[in-house]
């Protein structure tokens, strides 16, 4: 037998002549070894010993012909489709078969984390989708808008509330000085019932045109003024023009026909009448006269002798000064042109005509009755400015508005304002809305109205209210 090779060389590819019988040395350690042993005969006499012992043990023995057939049908059942893998890269323990129930737990397994994986993603992309409500930059200027457009649409003295509502648009209206209230020719008053006020407040309005003038308290003795043409044909509607300070046509609405608010369940006023008769636009007029419960008049009404409509009207505050005043200055009988161009419909939806579920938006409860004052309309909306209701509560006498708004107050989060010549106002947040009560009346049907409201209720949602949300933008939902 050769001798053993000690020369350094030797012993630095003697390791390697195994894999270089099998040839699987990289190419370059492959010719390395192969120079090596063609000039050292220790390590030619070596690797000759080795294939001599490969080609030993791949030589099958006599008579053996492998495996009985039936056990290798046995073993490619067992393997299945892992057939050609080999055993290192099966499933499960060490050298384990991979067995179809292990098949089924593996796939069982990536399954399960696949659907893991996923839902996390979701949950992660809801999140970052869900939509944040609107930012409102002036939610007093709006709730106000609101108001106006709540007291054109019902009748509410239509003509001051169109006044209200181009002036938050930017009409531009004269400014008149005038501290005292219309001079009555009419002699002493005499009290009547209730009901009696009722049937000639209430009474409906015949065909007519004209023109009639608005002036609204601005504080301080002053009132802006404003002119509106007034065109009403009986059954179908009303055109209401708003004329700015130069005599041009600033907007203009139609109003519906539909009578919404009745004066009989009013505040509790007492109605007196004056004998005599007063002349406004050179028709003649019965002057009907309320007073609250200190006997302070607080409002009155100049009725057409012949169909009882109002030719003139008068609100006070509680010293008696007017803070609305309006009234025809000119009228036509019998005659109206409904306009129909550049005229924006308002509506809302009288209460009696809309069921009594499934109209409430955004509140969790829209009340029935408000401060006294009965629900006699709303109007949902779903605009790209976000969803809103409008609600809006009258005697008859008194009117207030209440709007829920899909969004957010910009800065504090609860603001209440209280401008001369306009609306009181409260808003506030209450979640991802905005609630808002506007009213020209006292500002304790304010403060009681607002107390009935849900109350402040900053925008806070948890993880799970955004991911509510996320997956509701998702869907197509919001």
């Amino acid at each position: 037998m050769a001798e053993v090779p000690n020369a350094p060389s030797c012993e630095r590819f003697r390791t390697d002549l195994s894999a270089f019988a099998d040839e699987t040395l990289p190419s370059r350690k492959w010719h390395q070894v192969g120079y090596h042993v063609a000039g050292c005969p220790a390590c030619r006499e070596e690797l000759a010993s080795i294939r001599s012992l490969r080609s030993t043990l791949q030589t099958p023995r006599h008579g053996s012909d492998g495996a009985p057939q039936t056990l290798e049908q046995r073993l490619q059942r067992i393997a299945g489709e892992h057939i050609d893998a080999p055993l290192y890269m099966a499933a499960g323990p060490k050298c384990a078969l991979p067995t179809r129930r292990r098949v089924r737990t593996r796939r069982m397994v990536q399954s399960g984390v696949a659907a893991i994986t996923v839902m996390a993603s979701m949950f992660v992309i809801a999140f970052l989708l869900a939509p944040e409500p609107p930012v409102i930059s002036n939610a007093v200027k709006h709730a106000r808008e609101q108001y106006s457009l709540s007291t054109t649409a019902t009748s509410v003295n239509a003509s001051v509330g169109a006044v209200l509502l181009a002036h938050e648009r930017g009409a531009a209206f004269g400014v008149a000085r005038q501290k005292t209230a219309r001079s009555i020719m009419g002699g002493e008053a005499a009290r009547i019932p209730r009901a009696t006020a009722a049937a000639l407040l209430d009474r409906e309005s015949p065909t007519h045109s004209g023109t009639q003038r608005v002036w609204v308290s601005a504080g301080g003795g002053q009132y802006h003024v404003a002119d509106v043409r007034v065109d009403e044909v009986a059954g179908e509607g009303t055109s209401l023009a708003v004329l700015d300070s130069s005599g041009n046509r600033f907007m203009s609405w139609f109003v519906p026909s539909g009578t919404c608010c009745k004066s009989d369940a009013g505040p509790p006023w007492t109605f007196w009448k004056y004998r005599g008769m007063d002349q406004v636009a050179g028709r003649w007029a019965n002057v009907v006269e309320a007073r609250d419960e200190n006997d302070r008049r607080v409002a009155r009404w100049w009725l057409d002798c012949d169909d009882g409509l109002i030719l003139f009207s008068e609100r006070y505050d509680s010293s008696g000064t007017p803070t609305i005043m309006s009234g025809f200055t000119k009228i036509t009988m019998g005659e109206a042109h409904l306009a129909d161009a550049d005229v924006e419909t308002t509506k809302m939806n009288p209460v009696s005509s809309s069921g009594t579920k499934g109209w409430c938006l955004g509140l969790e409860h829209c009340p029935a009755d408000l401060a006294g004052l009965p629900l006699v309309a709303h109007a949902p909306s779903y605009g790209p400015g976000g969803k809103s209701m409008r609600l809006f509560y009258s005697d008859g006498f008194r009117g207030l508005s209440v709007v829920w708004s899909e969004g957010q107050l910009e800065g504090e989060p609860q603001v209440t304002d209280r401008t001369a010549g306009f609306p009181d106002v409260a808003v506030w947040q209450v979640r991802d809305g905005i609630v808002s009560v506007a009213t020209s009346n006292s500002p304790e049907l304010l403060e009681q109205a607002s107390a009935q409201l849900p109350g402040l209720e900053p925008w806070a949602p948890s993880v799970w209210e955004r991911v509510g949300r996320g997956l509701a933008r998702l869907a197509g939902i919001n």
